[in-house]
């Protein structure tokens, strides 16, 4: 894509995402830059992906019962964002196909979690833990519903689909976005489950991911203290990427 054009369409959905309060400044200009990095390299489709993964992650916060919500910072952009940005990084220094592939799948697994955790909130089933199958509380990072997992496949589905009809019309290519985004999906609420951080309430004794609850101090539960949400995303996104790479390149 012409950078001229790259900087507009990034500066456009950096607008949108200012106007939705959806970025904090530092993590607004950072998206705006892997935005830039992303469309002129990786082309139209590949913006377009990114533009989609964005819009689920706005969309799908109405579904939120959180009356406050909280504008994503710089950490969680690189989390989320980085290991595509680095594939198309590779892919523009290469002119490989296969890092255009795994940008997608890669992406696949963002959108597929993002659907999974927001609109598996509206399951009238309380969720169970993916390791215990045991019944647990909604929006805690771990918990699977038949909804979440529903609602993954079809994000997975849809970036396959942009893929397929803008970049290469190769059904195996397809499969392996589709899988990567739902399987990642899996795999992050895995992580979510075993190693990632939870806090206890003090006053409600209520189990949660914040180190503040009831405008008080939470206690340490279980998990690994340095391991939080952010760090599950990056690691999933680690694991499709390094995957993949291990499978397609020769």
């Amino acid at each position: 894509m012409n950078l001229m054009i790259s900087i507009i369409l990034s500066l456009l959905l950096g607008l949108i995402a200012y106007i939705k309060r959806a970025l904090t400044i530092p993590a607004l200009l950072l998206a705006v830059s892997f935005s830039i990095i992303i469309s002129y390299f990786g082309g139209l489709t590949s913006f377009i992906i990114l533009v989609v993964v964005f819009l689920g992650s706005i969309i799908t916060k109405i579904f939120k019962k959180e009356k406050k919500k909280q504008s994503k910072n710089i950490i969680q952009i690189i989390c989320n964002v980085g290991i595509p940005t680095l594939s198309i990084i590779i892919y523009g220094l290469t002119k490989n196909n296969i890092y255009l592939l795994i940008y997608a799948s890669v992406m696949s697994e963002s959108l597929a979690d993002t659907l999974a955790s927001d609109i598996g909130k509206l399951s009238k089933k309380e969720p169970v833990n993916i390791l215990t199958w045991k019944r647990s509380k909604k929006g805690l990072s771990g918990n699977i519903s038949m909804l979440g997992l529903f609602s993954s496949l079809i994000g997975a589905i849809l970036i396959g689909m942009i893929y397929y009809i803008g970049l290469e019309d190769n059904l195996i290519s397809f499969i392996i976005i589709v899988l990567s985004g739902f399987l990642g999906s899996i795999t992050d609420s895995v992580l979510g489950a075993s190693i990632q951080v939870k806090y206890r309430c003090l006053k409600c004794q209520e189990i949660i991911e914040s180190k503040i609850h009831c405008q008080t101090p939470t206690i340490w539960h279980k998990g690994i203290k340095i391991i939080n949400n952010n760090v599950i995303n990056f690691l999933a996104n680690l694991i499709i990427f390094l995957v993949l790479l291990l499978i397609l390149i020769k």
